[in-house]
């Protein structure tokens, strides 16, 4: 976002106005976003980008205060649409970020094919994990199928703590089921092959699109990461003349490699600055319009389009999927 920023202000700004970025840590806590998302508000924000961590806060304070609520928005998923894919999205709310429908069906589509004797999923009981395992049980039921194991576990996103995981690490070698869908914390994903290595059970382990958006995952995990499975944006893996310019531009000013909820954070400034523009306005129901109306928008991330059915830029068909390769330390794409 401050990337963004300061490109559209190197370039004269919007309508002759600079554009001035606030921002806060709300530590992920529903409590704090909700405070500094008022905050924003009484201070005259055109829009608010978040947040990661308290999409559904978030969102509801989007309708309540008829606020354009952009970028990265809890990965989508039920966040944005709560009666699924097929349902109408929050109004209020264009998502940016990963897409949870997405990565579970992506998922959803290997473990199928790949895993006859079942598919666990272990999940955080938020629209995170909901969003996840919805999407696997979309690919799922479209083949007439059950996933094996659904568990649903209680974790501390705002502190990384792990999870005790034994337990489902023994139902899981209990049932036989050899595929399993982690779908929590990295620091989680870690614990549990651990926790699978010392019990002495060997399964195809699936993560999420945190797994690999850092190296956090496999840092903690090590070579007990080799061949775990998630996605990657497929505009991630083939990346552009300016996904790659913005990824070398981001090294050198943070010294840090870039991630997909930065290029992603990055597409959403951008084209808010060009709806500004576009509609002459920042008032909210302009804005509101005119993104409903964005068809084609060249970001890094990929060709961007919204309407009104439709507030998530992310879709299955964007993703691909990858495996880890110990030996590398990188994903590479799944054969």
């Amino acid at each position: 976002a401050m990337l963004a920023v300061e490109k559209i202000n190197a370039d004269g700004g919007v309508l002759g106005r600079k554009i001035k970025l606030e921002w806060y840590n709300d530590n992920a806590s529903a409590t704090l976003s909700g405070q500094f998302y008022a905050k924003l508000v009484s201070n005259g924000a055109v829009a608010i980008a978040g947040s990661p961590d308290t999409g559904p806060t978030t969102a509801e304070l989007a309708i309540r205060y008829k606020m354009p609520t952009i970028g990265v928005v809890d990965d989508g998923g039920l966040t944005v649409n709560p009666d699924g894919p097929d349902g109408p999205p929050n109004p209020w709310v264009f998502d940016f970020g990963l897409n949870t429908f997405a990565w579970g069906g992506k998922i959803g589509e290997h473990a199928l094919k790949n895993c006859p004797d079942g598919l666990a999923v272990l999940h955080d009981p938020s629209t995170y994990g909901m969003g996840g395992l919805y999407g696997i049980e979309q690919v799922y039921k479209a083949a007439g199928q059950k996933i094996a194991l659904d568990h649903s576990i209680t974790e501390n996103w705002s502190t990384g703590a792990t999870a005790g995981l034994m337990p489902e690490v023994q139902a899981i070698k209990d049932a036989g089921i050899k595929c399993v869908d982690v779908w929590l914390t990295p620091q989680d994903q870690a614990a549990f092959l651990q926790d699978l290595q010392a019990v002495g059970y060997k399964a195809t382990v699936y993560g999420n699109d945190e797994t690999n958006a850092d190296d956090t995952f496999a840092k903690l995990a090590g070579d007990l990461a080799e061949g775990v499975l998630t996605a990657a944006l497929t505009s991630g893996l083939h990346p552009s003349p300016e996904l790659t310019k913005f990824r070398e531009e981001y090294k050198a000013k943070f010294n840090l490699e870039s991630t997909p909820f930065a290029e992603t954070s990055y597409d959403s400034i951008m084209m808010l600055a060009k709806v500004i523009s576009d509609t002459k306005s920042t008032k909210n129901t302009d804005l509101q319009k005119a993104f409903n109306e964005v068809q084609g928008f060249k970001g890094i991330s990929g060709d961007l389009s919204f309407n009104e059915k439709n507030h998530i830029t992310i879709s299955k068909d964007q993703v691909t999927l990858v495996k880890y390769d110990a030996a590398k330390k990188e994903w590479v794409e799944a054969q």
